[in-house]
Order: C-alpha cells, then structure tokens, then sequence
C-alpha cells in the first residue's frame, strides 16, 4: 500500500515542478518594445514568432471606455488584435502594467502601430473598486505603453492548477506513505 501511496506523490511531485515551470516561464517574457502613447506611428521589429500583448503600464485598472484600439500593420496587412477578458498584471520597471490587447506575430519583421481614440482609454492607479471610484483617470502623458511576449489564458490557468494541485497530491501521498494507518486502521 506504501508503494501506491508513494507513486501517486511522485506523479503529484511531477505535475507541481512542470505547472511550476510554466509559470515561472510566463512570469519571465520578455519586453520586445516600448512604445508612445500618440496617435502617430511607432515601430517595433520582431525577431520570434509567436504569442505578444500590448500592455498599459502606470496603472492597476484599465478599461476601453468607446473606440480605443491599436492597429498593428506589416507590409500593408493588418493583425488581429483581441482586447483580453482577464487583463493580467504584472511588474515593469516597478510600475504595474496591465496586459489589455494581444496578437500572434507569424510573419518576421518591422510592424507598425497605431494607437485610436486615445482619449477613451481609462487608467486608474488602483485595483480596488473601492479606491477607484474616487481617482481622476491618470493623464495620457502619465501612461506607458510596452509590447511583450505573453501566454494564452488557458496555458496560465492550467499552469496554476497543475502547480496547486500536484504540490497538494505530493504533499498528501508522501504523508500517506509513511503514515497511512491514519486512513487504514
């Protein structure tokens, strides 16, 4: 019986060091640029394919009031940007930031972006609801903005459960293990 007990905590050691690992990896992307918040053209070049989000940093709370968007072009095609439901935060420089639009880059090379209606995007310095409700929106002048490697939502929640979950298996089957006359009397 020590034996089952003591593979079912290896198999919950393994899901605990790889939801780890992915987390950590997602926690560590990198930012590919910082751009101006203007309704001119920036221009970022892209080295790697893959998954990048836009991201508002300077504030705890973003939200798209009306026609805010960004347009990000390559050689006359534009991308698909997605405003994110679960808007992740994160640290910058010490500031927090807020992932708020992300695009899949399949195409190396130089792309452009323009920022829309920059007046209806809403940054508040604090999360709390509490707190918001009597904060000024922060000054367009006061808001950054970067672009950065990011992670689909679904990676990042199956991350999390696999690291909970298998450091709560482990935990418990290693215990089990060693002491399972506190099930089997």
């Amino acid at each position: 019986m020590e034996v089952i007990f003591f593979l079912i905590g290896i198999i919950g050691l393994i899901m605990f060091i790889f939801g780890m690992k992915n987390l950590i990896k997602i926690h560590r992307h990198n930012t590919i640029g910082e751009l101006k918040l203007t309704e001119t053209e920036n221009e970022i070049n892209f080295e790697k394919t893959g998954l990048y989000s836009v991201c508002i940093i300077c504030g705890g709370y973003a939200n798209n009031l009306g026609n805010f968007d960004v347009k990000i072009i390559n050689s006359g095609n534009e991308l698909e940007t997605i405003e994110k439901n679960s808007k992740f935060k994160f640290r910058h420089k010490g500031r927090l930031g807020t992932e708020f639009y992300h695009f899949e880059i399949k195409n190396l090379g130089i792309y452009k972006f323009i920022f829309k209606s920059i007046d209806d995007i809403e940054v508040k310095e604090s999360m709390l609801l509490s707190k918001r409700f009597f904060q000024k929106k922060l000054p367009i002048e006061n808001i950054g903005i970067t672009v950065k490697e990011t992670s689909s939502s679904w990676n990042f929640i199956i991350s999390l459960l696999m690291a909970v979950f298998g450091f709560n298996i482990a935990g418990w089957e290693i215990i089990l293990a060693f002491n399972h006359q506190i099930i089997f009397k």
